[in-house]
């Protein structure tokens, strides 16, 4: 059988979710779990493996980074966290030397595999990871703002008392405190959010706030984020995986849209087999194209950190 494969590199909280909930939502793939501890990826994969005769002919393996080859998709997870009260871009430096370690052994293994990157911060590690690779445009995505979108989504329904899968909301830029929400193209069940929710402008600061706090939330609960971001990675993993030509928030370089070149950020991106086919810039307000220049320049400086340590 011709098995999409799929490799999840990194096997803490978000990586073996990621692995289970693939495994629950394909058809017909190979999953693959490398990890720094062999004990742990091979542990995890043979205790998932045991639903493997009700899960769609799906299988699932652990296997050492040089024996690791003709991936599909791999998905990066590994890498330091940030400390509490920190910003994701705190360990940019601790992840670029993470990812020099083996990424070039990984990428020379798997040269015509997409990657996915999850490990903060998003963006600029996903530059990074294409910095190391050499690999071509549109090969190397970011999870994006795929799950910021979610979650204001899910916010917004609570604040009002409203469905939130009828409410359409996109965040694009950076996966972080630079985020910017499409207020001017938020709609509910159709319509313009601002025409059906009373009182929506005195809550949108608080809104926002509340979206760039929810990871850093949970970590103060003494957890670790994993369930929307791995359900938000399995989304981007099956629009591949089924060459659906999905319209979702990834992260990728700009090449022009908002006036914006060769930044990795986030934006609505076609996806196929081979990662981004086309990238789609929406009708923005003079406000938010301006605080989607300003989010550009942030992670442009984050890319020439990364420069600076590769």
């Amino acid at each position: 059988m011709n098995r999409k494969k799929i490799v999840v590199v990194g096997c803490g909280t978000i990586g073996t979710t990621i692995a289970y909930s693939l495994m629950l939502e394909c058809s017909s793939i190979a999953v693959s779990l490398i990890n720094r501890s062999e004990n742990k990826s091979w542990a995890k994969a043979f205790d998932i493996s045991h639903c493997e005769p009700l899960l769609n002919k799906n299988v699932i393996k652990s296997e050492r980074l040089e024996e690791c080859n003709g991936a599909d998709i791999i998905v990066m997870t590994a890498g330091a966290l940030p400390k509490k009260d920190g910003t994701r871009a705190d360990v940019l430096k601790d992840n670029v030397a993470i990812f020099k370690n083996f990424l070039p052994v990984l990428a020379k293994n798997n040269s015509n595999a997409v990657i996915l990157n999850i490990t903060n911060p998003v963006d600029s590690m996903a530059y990074a990871i294409q910095k190391i690779t050499g690999f071509p445009e549109g090969r190397v995505i970011g999870t994006g703002t795929e799950l910021d979108s979610m979650r204001m989504r899910r916010f917004i329904g609570e604040r009002f008392g409203i469905d939130a899968d009828k409410i359409s909301f996109t965040i694009i830029g950076e996966h972080g405190d630079s985020m910017v929400p499409l207020w001017s193209c938020a709609e509910y069940d159709g319509q313009p959010l601002s025409e059906k929710l009373k009182g929506l402008d005195d809550s949108k600061d608080e809104l926002l706030r509340k979206t760039k706090r929810a990871g850093w939330d949970i970590r103060e609960a003494g957890e670790h984020s994993c369930y929307a971001i791995s359900y938000s990675a399995v989304r981007i993993i099956k629009a591949m995986v089924e060459a659906s030509e999905s319209r979702l928030l990834v992260s990728s370089p700009f090449d022009g849209q908002y006036g914006i070149e060769d930044v990795f950020m986030s934006q609505f991106s076609v996806l196929g087999a081979e990662g981004v086919k086309d990238r789609i810039a929406m009708n923005i307000s003079k406000d938010e194209r301006i605080a989607v220049e300003k989010s550009a320049e942030i992670v442009r400086g984050q890319m020439k950190m990364v420069d600076g340590l590769l």
